[in-house]
């Protein structure tokens, strides 16, 4: 064969071995720290998972972690739903510490992150359960958003980079901030899917 003809045909063995790799790693993690999860999911780079507790994830789970490590982590008697087609980028953190349930189609960009726990009191006596936080369908999270406990996103919201969300939003709107607020309501038709 011809040393060019060699070359070319090492690369394809090369980029086919590689996304097998992927898929055996992807299915290993998922099988080996997921309760259920569905098919399709694709784990990449540096990730954390800590699963104590209950976690499922739905099907096409993508997970990039290059750039920053992504961490869950669910603590025991606490559980992490996630929906179908949500996509994880690098340094995103979620802590279920109690209950996490994240729909569909959500995307969360870099650094953002959800706690469903203060984890400490902020004075004695105070109280540190505020209710499971819940992420509706089609929400896109922008880079270094924090959802903080007991906090509801309706289906279809953006939420604003470095934004603080600290109360619930409503579907179909734009907040940010720290707090987070509405900024003004989304135009777009009920069948359309973030992507």
């Amino acid at each position: 064969m011809h040393p060019v003809g060699e070359r070319a045909l090492s690369r394809r063995v090369a980029r086919r071995l590689g996304y097998w790799r992927r898929t055996a790693r992807t299915q290993w993690c998922l099988r080996r720290n997921f309760t259920s999860h569905g098919p399709r999911g694709a784990i990449f780079g540096a990730v954390r998972f800590l699963v104590d507790g209950t976690a499922i994830v739905g099907e096409h789970f993508v997970v990039e972690g290059y750039d920053a490590k992504v961490s869950i982590k669910v603590a025991e008697a606490a559980s992490l739903l996630i929906g179908d087609d949500v996509f994880l980028n690098g340094g995103v953190s979620i802590e279920a510490w109690r209950e996490v349930r994240i729909g569909s189609n959500v995307l969360m960009a870099p650094y953002a992150s959800i706690i469903d726990d203060d984890r400490h009191e902020m004075e004695p006596g105070a109280r540190r359960d505020k209710g499971p936080v819940i992420v509706g369908d089609n929400v896109w999270l922008g880079r270094n958003v924090a959802v903080l406990p007991g906090v509801r996103i309706g289906d279809g919201s953006v939420i604003g980079a470095n934004s603080v969300v600290s109360r619930d939003i409503p579907a179909g709107c734009f907040a940010a901030g720290a707090p987070a607020r509405v900024i003004r309501n989304l135009d777009r038709s009920a069948d359309w899917v973030r992507r």
